[in-house]
């Protein structure tokens, strides 16, 4: 297996109970290829992934009590650490949960969603509360939609409610969502209710309109590869990919995995000897190293 590291296309997955402090990374054909697992000093459990637009990777941790953010550069050393100690993100195993912009990081958790200032690591602050916060999103129009329990709304990056989204089918525990501003449709998974369980579906983002649905046993995160298909976690099975009309594409790995992000970050340029060893034909692995 090769080393853990950043690659532009690559998936990676956290939330595994058999290796609750471990990253796991796929290739875009859905291979293992490489592996990183946390100093247990940390925290006790990885929960939420996302790709900074500074190149590092955040990922929400469970700490005792309360949950850490931390950014970690491609050979896994902690950059910076962000502390809520008072936000029991250990409730559920679902919680954690965490979204990303140029200013600020997202995390739900418990029933609110956390807020803490890039490069401050004692900035966190709780500015929107529901019933069981899951997941959030960052909207092109810089609002986000989050995820509780029984309802998604779009709330400003202060809290201020924008609009509640009312689908066309009834919510119940949901887990994930996922906003394609391409095609303008939300992803969402539930666990459902007697009827209606395990739930993947797309919704129409303007009106709320179901417009189809799969069963998927526990899904749970949600995220977008660089083709637009979906990623999709789940804490029985192992994370799958769907196009964006709910087919089944492929299976990433074998084991059980909560939570998903993909590398979607562009590939630098590269130096001069770089550029002059592909010009003689010598293939080269590109990867983004952050230090």
């Amino acid at each position: 297996m090769a080393t853990f590291s950043f690659v532009t296309g690559n998936s990676y997955s956290s939330g595994n109970s058999s290796s609750p402090t471990t990253i796991t990374q796929y290739s875009p054909a859905g291979s293992v290829v490489g592996s990183l697992t946390l100093s247990t000093t940390l925290g006790s459990q990885v929960r939420g992934l996302s790709f900074g637009s500074d190149g590092y990777l955040y990922a929400t941790e469970v700490v005792g009590s309360g949950f850490n953010v931390v950014a970690l550069n491609s050979s896994g050393a902690v950059h910076q650490t962000y502390t809520m100690p008072n936000v029991y993100a250990a409730g559920s195993v679902a919680f954690g949960g965490i979204a990303m912009d140029s200013q600020y990081i997202y995390v739900a958790a418990q029933n609110q969603l956390t807020r803490f200032t890039l490069g401050n690591s004692s900035s966190g602050v709780s500015i929107y509360t529901n019933n069981q916060i899951y997941d959030t999103n960052v909207l092109p129009n810089g609002n986000l939609l989050v995820a509780s329990a029984y309802q998604i709304q779009e709330i400003t990056t202060s809290g201020t409610v924008v609009r509640t989204i009312t689908p066309s089918v009834s919510l119940g525990d949901v887990r994930g969502i996922q906003y394609a501003a391409a095609t303008n449709k939300l992803y969402v998974t539930m666990l459902g209710y007697t009827g209606y369980q395990f739930q993947l579906m797309r919704l129409d983002a303007t009106t709320g309109a179901l417009e189809k649905n799969v069963s998927f046993n526990y899904a749970d995160d949600l995220s977008l590869d660089l083709s637009g298909n979906l990623v999709v976690g789940s804490w029985t099975q192992a994370p799958e990919v769907f196009d964006q009309n709910l087919n089944l594409i492929r299976t990433l790995g074998t084991s059980p995995e909560l939570f998903v992000t993909v590398d979607t970050l562009p590939v630098p340029e590269p130096g001069t000897a770089l550029v002059g060893l592909a010009l003689c034909g010598v293939g080269v692995l590109r990867r983004r190293r952050i230090v």
